[in-house]
Formats: structure tokens, sequence, C-alpha cells
């Protein structure tokens, strides 16, 4: 597949752009062995194509600016990185590119970032209260996708964790994580056959790569 000619890194607020990661080079290489990686149930599927995500420069600075904040309260600060699941209604398969619906899970996080006003707009059951849901797990997050055709898509995110408070019970009324954390984790357990972390803090995970990849995409999201 050929990389979008007109994607590049981000230099103003509001630039948002994507490239195709050549299959043969090394960072796709290294994206599809963690992906197939972390696929623990289940067939793993083909990935198709990844896009490299640049957000707008706003959203940088905002990620920066809390993992400065969060470096001052724990030293050392660290990244991880996690899958997010959810919809793409847009045929990227055929434009490998982002797309302006604002119906479309996928291209909106990418262009906007994580949005509080968004949380529950298709997943109804918050097992950790109010929050951004993201997973160590690729084949955990497949269950919230949906896409088109013959594919899905998810997103791989760099996230700011903080301080984690390890939970296994169901604590559907946070709104934030308890006093002295900065995001919860759902440790398998009663509630949990997958670890599963939650981030209540928009400017705490930047949308990285879009991973598509061939799976039934017509089916329904989890609810």
């Amino acid at each position: 597949m050929m990389a979008n000619p007109v994607m590049g890194p981000a230099d103003t607020e509001t630039f948002v752009g994507c490239r195709v990661l050549e299959a043969d080079s090394s960072e796709c290489q290294v994206i599809t062995s963690k992906f197939y990686n972390d696929w623990v149930k289940g067939e793993c599927p083909k990935v198709d194509f990844i896009l490299n995500i640049f957000c707008p420069g706003v959203l940088t600075e905002m990620w920066e600016d809390r993992r400065a904040s969060l470096a001052n309260k724990h030293s050392p600060t660290a990244v991880e990185q996690h899958y997010h699941g959810t919809i793409i209604s847009c045929d990227i398969i055929t434009s490998e590119d982002l797309c302006q619906c604002s119906d479309c899970g996928i291209c909106g996080i990418c262009r906007n970032g994580f949005q509080k006003s968004r949380i529950g707009s298709n997943i109804t059951f918050k097992r950790f209260g109010h929050g951004f849901y993201l997973a160590p797990h690729s084949s955990k997050c497949h269950d919230y996708t949906q896409g088109i055709h013959t594919h899905r898509a998810m997103l791989l995110c760099d996230v700011l964790p903080g301080k984690k408070h390890v939970v296994q019970m169901n604590q559907t009324h946070f709104v934030a994580p308890p006093q002295g954390y900065d995001s919860v984790y759902g440790q398998p357990g009663s509630a949990l056959n997958y670890p599963e972390i939650v981030i209540y803090d928009e400017a705490s995970i930047l949308p990285r790569y879009v991973i598509v990849y061939q799976k039934d995409g017509i089916m329904k999201i989890a609810k």
C-alpha cells in the first residue's frame, strides 16, 4: 500500500494527519508483532495495514504537560502502550486516511483526542465508572470494535497511568480514581478475565497508531 502523500509531523495547533507504515519497515513489523503477541483469546486476525497518527499540536502539548505534572508526583513517570477499541464507520480500507465523520470513533479520537463528552457513546456498561477504557491485550479490545465489510480497526495509544489503583471488583460509581491515584487498573479475578486500565484524564492518552485488521467487521460492538 502507498503512503498518504499529504502526511507529516504535526507542526501547528490544529494539524492532524497520518501515514501508512510500509509493511517491510521495522516500525510496522514491531507494531504488527505486538498486536499478534497481545492477542490471547480466539483466532488472531491478519493485520492489513497500520496508520501512524500525527495528532494536533494542542493534544501533544496537553499530553506533555500531563507527563510533566505526573513526573512531579511520581518519579520516574512511566509511559505505557495500550489498545482502545471503538467504532469505525468510514471506508478506511480504501482511503487509508482519516475521515471527518462525527460518528467514526477511530477517526474522531485521532482528530480530537479522547473526550469526556463521548464516554458511553457506544458502551452502556462501565465497570469502573466514567472513564476511558484501554487494555494491554488486543484481543480484549477487539470485543469493543465495530467495523465495515470484513475489517475492523483499533487504536494503539501512549498512556500515562501514573499511580494505579488496583481493583478486582466492579466500581461503577467511579468518576475519578481514588485520592492519591491517577488511574484504575482492573486486575483479573472475580469480575474480569483479562486486565484493563481506566484513565479519567483526557490528557493522559495520546493515539499513536490505527491498526486495521481483517475480522468480521459488521458484527455488533459489545455492550
